[in-house]
């Protein structure tokens, strides 16, 4: 059997995995819902942007399903319905479909090759080259020349986004950078305050665990919140791992000079990394006593909500334990992914947009139309201007936190105006946010990218071993990293290995 064949089986065989990286959202059944109903008014920032039409000719019919859902605060629904008014007279015969879709591997793969799909989804960057090697997504490369975009891309994103023969299939819409959300409500109860009235938050992993440990024995809540669950464990053990040294030769994976990739998880780093664990839950006893089934957006919920004082978690999620949990923006900080051991690493990654397999040119331009007028195109002008400063006013007017965007394209006068819009719309004490942005500006910490082959499969077989570790006080780590050794080097022999 061919390789890209088995990747498929195996991904159709593990069709109820969802991506670790992605956010999760309500779950919509299919994938889509029908146009809100609710009569909004399109936020005042709309209107400078231009009703002149641009292109009369260009004639498609296109889902976007980044569209948000009908639960979502009204200005971000207004903004929306904002953009498709301009665009309708920008682009008259452009056929414009609100279409909800929360992606997930597992539920995009049916509607893909059932040819259900939106015309315009976003994966996490975990997902293209998968997609890609599967036929299930479009190639854009000439909508992408038609704006002048293929120059704004950076090497690595073409390299993420591209194929062997130089085609494009997507385009990068925003990254992240792992660090840890704290609840400052538990760190003033817990004392762990600075004179200056700021969080005296842990630089190292040694200090989550002793800072943890104040704070569950002084106000009874989990010190830190670990989702366990599915894949989410092992995808936050990695960045553990590498600041234990589980990097270079002692990568968890590594690919030999023949070709060949070898999993590694039984080095001293890796296992130093697991037995870190074991001693937050055993010595420390700072975990949330319902790891096992926590994912993301419960460990979200349970910081949000006061049940926990830390989650390991990226600047793109900040809205979560704010505007949709409660937490007030300033009861919350965002700091640097501690240090270990063995260095200082903070995992990067992101959201791309891309397009359904059968998507034309036509439709692809159409798309990145509306994108344009969102302010996710890197140009300036006056409606992207007034786009960023919609996206920013919606987030301020729902409580959550108005930050920077992590850049996803090269191009300084555009991120520049980025920081500004943030800027200007601030709603925190930027002091709560600073040592993240510049922990790896100034290049404190290193920023590394996922485990490069099968990450979700290596995330599983990782979550298993964290699984065990929080739930078996006798339980044998060495023994368990080499059977998850074991079964993840099986899975690579057969799905990419002669």
């Amino acid at each position: 059997m061919k390789k890209h064949a088995r990747i498929l089986m195996a991904v159709l065989a593990l069709i109820v995995l969802a991506s670790a990286c992605a956010a999760p959202a309500e779950d919509s059944g299919d994938g889509s819902q029908s146009t809100p109903q609710t009569v909004v008014t399109p936020p005042s920032e709309l209107d400078g942007q231009s009703t002149e039409v641009i292109d009369a000719d260009l004639t498609a019919t296109i889902r976007l399903g980044n569209w948000p859902a009908d639960t979502a605060p009204a200005t971000e629904i207004a903004a929306f319905e904002g953009y498709a008014a301009v665009m309708a007279q920008q682009y008259p015969n452009v056929t414009v479909i609100p279409d909800y879709f929360s992606y997930t591997l597992s539920n995009y793969l049916g509607m893909a090759l059932g040819g259900t799909a939106p015309t315009l989804f976003q994966p996490p960057f975990t997902d293209p080259q998968l997609l890609i090697g599967q036929g299930l997504v479009a190639d854009v490369t000439e909508a992408l020349a038609h704006f002048g975009l293929l120059e704004k891309f950076s090497p690595a994103f073409i390299e993420m986004l591209g194929d062997e023969n130089g085609s494009i299939y997507g385009m990068p819409r925003d990254g992240y950078v792992l660090g840890m959300h704290i609840n400052i409500d538990l760190f003033e109860q817990a004392g762990l305050m600075t004179e200056e009235g700021l969080p005296m938050y842990p630089r190292t992993l040694q200090e989550v665990a002793e800072y943890g440990q104040i704070i569950r024995e002084t106000t009874g809540k989990a010190g830190l919140v670990f989702p366990a669950s599915e894949t989410y464990g092992g995808w936050l053990y990695t960045n553990i791992a590498w600041n234990f040294g589980a990097v270079g030769e002692n990568a968890l994976q590594r690919q030999e000079a023949d070709g060949r990739w070898v999993a590694n998880f039984t080095s001293d780093a890796a296992i130093a990394a697991m037995e870190y664990i074991y001693a937050l839950r055993w010595e420390y006893d700072i975990l949330n006593s319902d790891a096992t089934t926590t994912d993301w957006a419960s460990s979200h919920t349970a910081l949000g909500t006061g049940q926990a004082a830390m989650n390991i978690a990226a600047d793109d999620s900040v809205d979560q334990p704010t505007a949709t949990k409660g937490l007030a923006v300033d009861k919350f900080a965002l700091i640097p992914f501690p240090a270990g051991p063995g260095g200082s690493f903070a995992l990067t990654g992101g959201t791309c947009f891309m397009f359904e397999p059968n998507t034309t040119k036509d439709q692809a331009v159409a798309s990145l139309a509306f994108l344009r007028l969102t302010g996710m195109l890197p140009f300036l002008d006056d409606d992207i201007v007034a786009g960023m400063r919609v996206d920013a006013a919606a987030k301020r007017d729902r409580g959550a936190p108005v930050l920077p965007r992590i850049p996803a394209w090269n191009d300084e006068e555009y991120i520049s105006m980025q920081r500004a819009i943030a800027e200007e719309y601030s709603n925190v004490d930027w002091r709560l946010y600073q040592d993240f942005f510049d922990s790896f500006s100034d290049g404190s910490i290193t920023l590394r990218a996922e485990e490069p082959v099968f990450a979700q499969q290596l995330y599983r077989e990782l979550t298993t071993v964290i699984q065990r570790v929080i739930t078996r006080e006798d339980v044998d780590i060495a023994r368990s990293m080499e059977r998850a050794e074991e079964a993840f080097q099986d899975y690579l022999d057969e799905m990419i290995n002669d």
